[in-house]
């Protein structure tokens, strides 16, 4: 496949035989596509099954009406019958559920992360009289951060550092550094300007996802007590029954987000296999194509899968490797993808292939890193850029909302809201002089001395951590 495509890029270079060129590099891609998350379905799908076997009732009947259309669609592709668009409708909606309950899950993740670190903040100093040297303490966080060259890593650890740090700001600083963070977008895509203000707002939990209320009500009842409670009046009793109801929630959400992690993979490689098994070309597939469909379906169609798995042994064996090479060679030949999609358009439709190559680009972004990626939108050069009237309006915007929320807050909670706030914000500073100033101002400032103490224990541990 990959010296095949090789060839297919010289030719479309040269002008040759567009037409057959750019079909012949669909049916490759498909090919390459289909079979590397038949490879991974073949790999994954028992460990599926077997988490589904393992949960509680409610949850594994809700699960196995899901998996039920997974089984049916993926058993007609493989067989040879040709997938609709409305089997591939049927999946999306199915992702498009897991996405939103991950939404949820992901939301009160943020919520229990404000919280807890509120509750830290009130647990007693183990010695409230002792002296703390916050001054040295800053200058260690300078020399943790700068002891390496790696920009990314130096954000990344500035980012960290200041998720713990006490938050000694107004409320006019920090909206002006959101407001100078927004001016980078300047000239930008408005969706990049739009994508950062939600991730602000999902980080302070600004607004809640549809469902949050009633999708997991244990969940929603621990929330809502821990809003509705008064933290600034929490003695150590009524701190330790809230920190471990945040703990409850913490193992609930890992739950079910294992759940989530485990259906979106399987699903995306499903879509994967029934965007593109339509366009193969069967003779380019070898025998670990067929193992690979020979496990899927037979996991699917088992009673027991128990008993089903007892003959996989070998079959797994025989597929050591394979993922790595099904990748390597799907990694090789889509990388023209986007070239061919913006530079062959002309052909491509003329050879009725549009709809193909829309396939295509969303088992692209199926198979990317990102597991809860946008299919529908398009990645592309700047077309609706942020100009400063739009930039004004969102801060406008956005600014209005955060208020009313910071002034519906607790001291407490609002100063965690916006430690929150500021660790998922690009870093802000403009040399180093000003980072190490954050730094000695935040724990200068602190009077409070159970809170500077845990603040500093949590410094420590990540420094000391590395």
């Amino acid at each position: 496949m990959k010296r095949e495509t090789k060839n297919i890029i010289k030719d479309l270079k040269a002008g040759r035989n567009l037409g057959t060129n750019v079909r012949r590099y669909s049916e490759i891609l498909s090919t390459a596509f289909t079979n590397y998350a038949a490879v991974k379905l073949s790999l994954n799908l028992f460990t599926l099954m077997e988490m589904i076997d393992e949960l509680p009732s409610d949850r594994r009947a809700e699960t196995n009406r899901m998996v039920a259309t997974l089984r049916r669609t993926l058993t007609d592709g493989f067989s040879g019958k040709a997938i609709t668009d409305e089997d591939i409708a049927e999946v999306i909606k199915i992702r498009e559920a897991v996405t939103a309950r991950m939404k949820i899950l992901t939301a009160y993740t943020d919520a229990c992360s404000i919280y807890e670190y509120v509750l830290d903040r009130k647990k007693p100093a183990e010695d409230p009289e002792a002296a703390l040297d916050t001054a040295g303490i800053a200058e260690n966080m300078y020399n943790y951060v700068f002891q390496e060259n790696d920009k990314m890593l130096i954000n990344s650890k500035i980012q960290t550092l200041i998720a713990e740090l006490p938050v000694r700001m107004t409320k006019d600083r920090f909206f002006d550094i959101i407001s100078n963070t927004l001016n980078i977008y300047r000239g930008g895509e408005k969706e990049a300007v739009n994508d950062f203000i939600e991730m602000i707002k999902t980080a302070a939990v600004l607004t809640l996802p549809e469902g949050f209320e009633t999708e997991y009500p244990e969940l929603f009842e621990i929330y809502d007590n821990l809003t509705k409670t008064d933290v600034k009046a929490l003695d150590a009793n009524g701190v330790n029954v809230l920190s471990g109801e945040i703990y409850r929630a913490t193992e609930i959400i890992n739950s079910y987000v294992t759940d989530q992690l485990m259906l979106i993979e399987i699903i995306n490689d499903s879509l994967t296999v029934l965007f593109t098994i339509n366009n193969i070309d069967k003779s380019l597939l070898n025998d670990k194509y067929d193992i690979s469909v020979k496990i899927i379906t037979e996991t699917l169609a088992a009673e027991d899968i128990y008993k089903a798995a007892e003959g996989f042994d070998e079959l797994f064996v025989s597929l050591e490797g394979i993922q790595e090479d099904a990748y390597e060679t799907l990694a090789t030949v889509e990388s023209s993808l986007f070239d061919i999609c913006d530079s062959y358009s002309e052909p491509i439709e003329t050879e009725g292939l549009t709809e193909v190559f829309a396939k295509l680009n969303k088992a692209d972004k199926l198979t990317s890193t990102s597991l809860f990626i946008d299919l529908d939108r398009d990645i592309r050069v700047v077309s609706d850029a942020a100009d400063e009237i739009f930039i004004s309006d969102v801060k406008v915007d956005f600014e209005e909302a955060m208020r009313k929320k910071l002034d519906s807050l607790s001291i407490p909670v609002r100063r965690a809201v916006m430690a929150k706030v500021l660790s998922v914000l690009p870093v802000f500073f403009n040399n180093k002089e000003e980072i190490r100033e954050y730094f000695n101002y935040a724990l200068d400032k602190c009077s409070d001395k159970s809170e500077l103490a845990t603040s500093v224990d949590k410094i420590n541990e990540i420094i000391l951590g590395e």
